[in-house]
């Protein structure tokens, strides 16, 4: 068949009857599980597998994909409107999403996030097409060793998303590439960093982090300044107005169309890459999109280019990653891992056989990618007002409620009670990390590419030796690495003496010192305890923590001896959560969130979040009793239809309910 007549084919059996209401009941079940904190394509594609068994290959792959592709638009809506990434490759458009939120632009930023992804989606599968012929030859240059050193490019490439300065940027970044070293070590099995948790034997889980990280930090903040998510003093928007403002947004993306290619380029390419995924795309490509803007100073307190980058390239990565699975079999990225089983399901095998044989259900996965998008957009459309209202609710209300969306949701991630541990810890270090100056997107990049980096470094050492550094195409990069690192750091001198940037820098200097050498004493801890493993599980950790250690020890050196700002008083170089009566909100509510967690364990998920909920909204926040009983119940309710009845989900039940029932406790 050739290449007109599989095109061809590929759309009549893509909105044929018997495969289009597959293709949008599954693009319509992606975007409200985008919605949702926590659950994500993975979540929606492994519901989806069950029912492949009884649909042919067409109507599957329809299925399969159109629940994936929209993911990614319901998930921009949630990071820009609640703070709350439906999903990790949501992360970077928190960095501009909500500021635009605060500024009465939530429409604006929501138009340009769902247009974005669906032309980044639409570059990834118009690359997916063109590039069949020549994959074979392209995505097999890229072995370990050059893999190993993208991964550092990527690090340094994403520094630059650092709001004071690259040191710290960095140092979060390192950090990050350390919290993936904690569980077992893939070649020798051997536990690393767990301190006997049964937890943390399979790692840190990438949600979580990424709620606690972003979402939990969010509340905190959102706790402490009171108001609403909409912001304080923004004027409420009508839906005609906030209409407008998602049409301006669509408009101002094609208006943007040469940082929509860019960054669908870098989406699609860093697609090809297995490993790398969409999450470390999204963040590349804002850092891109920041270094080559000429309103570059503006990224990070609402400048819709960062909203445009970050979203058009987590989409277009699925059309890279899709090609390198269809071309050899290797997922390109974890969804894609899914979408390779699903192909078995169907009967259908990867590489030669389908490139050859079953060009037309190629083309069937275009188009589904394509149609799916196209729909997620004009749902989108519909979604954003009655989701734009609910900014407008008062913090003490919104907070109780969207912490236990969060919690709920990281549970059910793996249906694990140490997951929403993990949300509060996370949550904490990320309100001081964004308080102190410290790039939350570093870390997390860090985070997810950390367990690439350590295969890649073991394989390239295994086939190259320790010298592969020196080979022509990863020296080459490390050259680049080194280029742009000594540029970035020319340019931070370049405006040091900038006094508004100076004042930056020097804001909450009393503070961070606590909070640099604290991490610098676990970071010493993590190094010795590093020392005691066996060589191969000990090598990646040691070699991390090594500069770690150095930037941390020059970063507590720059916190002691730079001196405050003799126009700042002490009262204002304070971070604004030490200043008045905002350290005991954050105090309070920490404890509350804690507590949450405790009646959980205790009492089980549900009547954990009722209680929660109407003391909360009793005591603190002084609603009637009628009032936070009706909230608190309607939430729970709603809660337990989604996972109990819906997604079939059993939360957890409580100590009290195993003591009852006559189960083990633990």
């Amino acid at each position: 068949m050739g290449i007109f007549e599989a095109l061809v084919s590929g759309f009549l059996q893509a909105t044929s009857l018997q495969v289009l209401p597959y293709l949008l009941g599954g693009a319509m079940f992606g975007l409200i599980l985008g919605v949702i904190p926590g659950l994500g394509g993975h979540f929606a594609m492994a519901m989806v597998i069950p029912f492949l068994y009884s649909l042919s290959p067409p109507a599957g792959i329809a299925f399969l994909l159109g629940s994936h592709s929209t993911v990614a638009q319901g998930g921009g809506l949630t990071a820009i409107l609640f703070s709350t990434p439906g999903c990790g490759q949501n992360a970077a458009t928190l960095l501009d999403g909500p500021p635009m939120r605060n500024k009465g632009l939530a429409g604006l930023a929501a138009g340009a996030s769902l247009t974005a992804c669906f032309l980044g989606a639409l570059f990834g599968v118009i690359a997916l097409a063109l590039l069949i012929p020549v994959l074979q030859q392209v995505v097999l240059i890229f072995g370990p060793a050059e893999i190993f050193v993208l991964i550092f490019l990527a690090l340094t490439f994403v520094a630059v998303l650092g709001k004071e300065d690259i040191v710290r940027s960095l140092i979060a970044g390192l950090a990050g590439l350390a919290l993936a070293m904690v569980g077992l070590e893939n070649i020798t099995n051997q536990e690393r960093f767990t301190f006997g948790l049964l937890g943390l034997v399979d790692g840190l889980p990438l949600v979580p982090v990424i709620l606690g990280l972003f979402a939990i930090a969010e509340m905190i903040d959102l706790w402490v300044e009171g108001g609403s998510l909409s912001g304080i003093r923004t004027r409420r928007l009508s839906a005609k107005d906030t209409q407008k403002q998602i049409f301006h947004g669509m408009a101002m993306t094609f208006k943007h169309w040469w940082l929509v290619l860019r960054c669908s380029s870098i989406g699609t390419a860093m697609g090809l890459v297995p490993g790398l995924g969409s999450t470390a795309a999204a963040f590349v490509a804002y850092g891109h999109a920041k270094q080559t803007s000429k309103s570059s100073e503006t990224f990070g307190q609402g400048n819709i280019e960062g909203v445009i980058a970050a979203e058009s390239a987590n989409d277009s990565v699925e059309g890279g990653a899709l090609a390198s699975t269809l071309a050899f079999g290797i997922p390109g990225s974890s969804s894609m891992a899914i979408v390779l089983t699903g192909l078995f399901i169907l009967g259908l095998q990867t590489g030669p056989a389908i490139i050859s044989h079953h060009t037309d259900l190629i083309f069937v996965m275009i188009f589904t990618v394509i149609v799916g998008n196209l729909f997620g957009t004009i749902a989108g459309i519909f979604l954003v007002n009655p989701l734009a209202r609910l900014t407008s609710l008062p913090a003490s209300v919104l907070v109780p409620v969207l912490i236990s969306v969060i919690f709920t949701g990281a549970y059910a991630v793996n249906n694990s009670i140490f997951d929403i541990g993990i949300v509060v810890l996370f949550g904490m270090i990320g309100f001081l990390m964004k308080h102190l100056g410290y790039s939350r997107s570093s870390l997390l990049i860090g985070f997810v590419l950390g367990a690439v980096l350590e295969k890649n470094m073991f394989l390239a050492i295994q086939i190259d030796g320790p010298y592969f550094i020196l080979e022509p195409i990863p020296m080459a990069l490390s050259f680049v690495t080194v280029g742009f690192l000594l540029y970035n750091l020319w340019t931070i001198s370049r405006h040091k003496a900038e006094a508004g940037k100076q004042a930056s820098v020097n804001r909450g200097r009393p503070y961070e010192i606590y909070f640099i050498s604290a991490a610098g004493i676990v970071f010493t801890m993590a190094f010795l305890g590093a020392l005691s493993y066996d060589f191969v599980p000990a090598r990646t950790p040691v070699f991390i923590l090594l500069p770690l250690l150095l930037l941390t020890a020059l970063q507590i050196n720059r916190s002691r001896i730079l001196t405050i700002n003799r126009h700042v008083s002490a009262k204002s170089a304070r971070p604004e959560f030490a200043r008045e009566n905002h350290l005991g909100k954050v105090l309070q509510i920490i404890i509350w969130t804690v507590l949450l967690l405790g009646l959980i364990v205790i009492a089980g998920h549900y009547a954990g979040i009722l209680i929660f909920m109407f003391l909360l909204l009793k005591t603190v926040s002084k609603r009637e009793a009628t009032l936070a009983l009706a909230i608190a119940a309607s939430v729970t309710l709603v809660l337990f239809i989604l996972f109990e009845i819906v997604f079939d989900i059993e939360l957890y039940r409580g100590l009290v309910y195993r003591f009852i029932n006559g189960y083990k406790l633990f």
